[in-house]
């Protein structure tokens, strides 16, 4: 498992659902809005402090420490896989060129 947004944003999503809250209720009592919330599921640049927010809401305390453990235990076959992968990926779109 990769320690990276989406897949952090994920699995507070699966919790959140399997705990059988709405997003709206969790944003309601993380004094957050629903659209920071799905950001935060969406893996799309939330912050640390919303992270924390969100998990208190729905009292999951340790989720987070307990996420991070399972996450960084990989193998060195992994880090080389993800290693290339990441080199393989372009790094953004290609700028069209100005005429004139």
């Amino acid at each position: 498992m990769e320690l990276d947004e989406k897949t952090l944003g994920g699995a507070i999503r699966r919790l959140r659902i399997r705990k059988g809250l709405p997003l709206e209720d969790v944003a309601a009592r993380a004094s957050l809005s629903p659209i920071s919330v799905r950001a935060l599921e969406l893996g799309r640049g939330s912050t640390l402090k919303t992270v924390l927010k969100v998990l208190n809401a729905m009292g999951e305390t340790v989720f987070l420490q307990d996420w991070i453990e399972k996450s960084t235990v990989s193998s060195p076959l992994q880090a080389l896989r993800k290693a290339r992968r990441l080199a393989a990926e372009p790094k953004r779109a290609p700028r069209k060129k100005k005429e004139g």
